[in-house]
């Protein structure tokens, strides 16, 4: 963790240095060394160089995407949009860590068995990601994504073992594929769909727009707004809503939209149908639009964080259970600064603002 730290500090010193205005940057830390590239292609320059186990940081703005063959902890620098002092001089706000472009998770196999401990945080993803090979022990934290897939391509379905999701936004589809032994712990969901029968996955303390009833799996203190069936081949946008969960689901302390979510599954304990969300969230306006917007929050009123409870004795949702959703970085991290336009007596005035980071997950 100090090493990973250093090395940002080290790369923004350096980019300091060399000119007083934003410049993209990647940082690669193999042991003791570290590596930097500048530019839109930093972050496919740095996936090249590394090796298994090797860290790659990727500082703020908008990089190219590069698919990812190697099992290495990749650690950005958030997906929030923030101001920071340069920026607010500009009029303008500082960018998340986005990566622009689809990209496949396809790692490379270590003496022909899969490479294990991928991990990602804080990055920004507008577009699809596929999964293209059998994916093992990989940890996905803190991200905002639009299309992942756990899925070769349209037709074929991939295997993973050991995957966890927590704290992340899936911002339109997430497709969890041939699962065992998946955790997708606080959060938000606009669609999630197929899987194999035999897949283990638990779904819990996450807020749900749509489930589609191809879904086998366990939930638990979620909120579920709507269950669909999808029709013909296009599960993007071609489903019935208003239907139960699959009959191999099981449900605990769960709240449902629809009374009629439950029809079907195995085991069903403790749940609710809320039919008047007056009450429910905090911010009605915003919290109970039909489909998902990054600037919800999803928080629960006062009163109905004492109302429903979920297995663990903690209120349902996201902000439920022992890890409760945020998004701050999990590692201490820059979130402003200001360097002056020129130097003064040969010095280069510059100020930086670090936050803490989150060390409940």
């Amino acid at each position: 963790m100090k090493k990973v730290f250093f090395s940002l500090i080290m790369a923004f010193a350096i980019t300091a240095s060399m000119k007083a205005q934003d410049v993209l940057l990647v940082t690669l830390q193999k042991g003791d060394a570290t590596q930097i590239f500048y530019g839109t292609e930093a972050f496919k320059e740095a996936m090249a160089a590394a090796e298994n186990g090797n860290t790659i940081i990727l500082g703020a703005g908008t990089f190219n995407a590069t698919d990812i063959t190697k099992a290495v902890s990749i650690y950005g620098n958030g997906y929030e949009m923030r101001s920071d002092t340069t920026a607010q001089k500009e009029g303008r706000m500082a960018y998340p860590t986005r990566i622009d472009g689809d990209f496949s998770i396809a790692l490379d196999s270590i003496d022909g068995q899969p490479a294990k401990g991928l991990y990602i945080e804080g990055i920004y993803s507008n577009n699809r990601i596929w999964v293209t090979k059998h994916l093992d022990s990989a940890i996905f934290a803190k991200c905002r994504f639009n299309y992942f897939s756990i899925w070769k391509n349209a037709d074929t379905m991939m295997t993973t073992k050991d995957i966890l999701f927590i704290h992340c936004r899936f911002a339109s589809w997430f497709e969890p594929g041939d699962s065992d032994n998946m955790g997708i712990d606080n959060c938000v969901i606009n669609y999630i769909g197929r899987n194999k029968a035999r897949s283990s996955i638990l779904v819990q303390n996450c807020i749900i727009h749509f489930v589609m009833n191809t879904l086998k799996g366990t939930f638990k203190n979620n909120l579920i707004k709507e269950v669909a069936r999808p029709y013909g081949d296009n599960f993007e946008n071609s489903y019935i809503d208003h239907e139960p969960l699959n009959t191999s689901c099981s449900a605990y302390n769960n709240v449902f939209y629809k009374a009629n979510a439950l029809d079907a599954v195995i085991i069903k304990s403790s749940n609710w149908t809320v039919t008047d969300t007056s009450t429910f969230w905090a911010d009605e306006s915003q919290s109970d639009t039909a489909k998902y917007n990054d600037t919800n929050t999803y928080k629960l009123s006062d009163q109905a964080q004492k109302d429903y409870i979920g297995t663990d004795g903690k209120q349902i949702g996201l902000y439920g259970s022992s890890f409760p959703f945020n998004a701050i970085s999990t590692i201490p991290h820059i979130i402003s600064k200001d360097i002056a336009p020129k130097t003064e007596n040969g010095k280069l005035k510059v100020s930086i603002k670090v936050e803490v980071g989150d060390n409940t997950l």
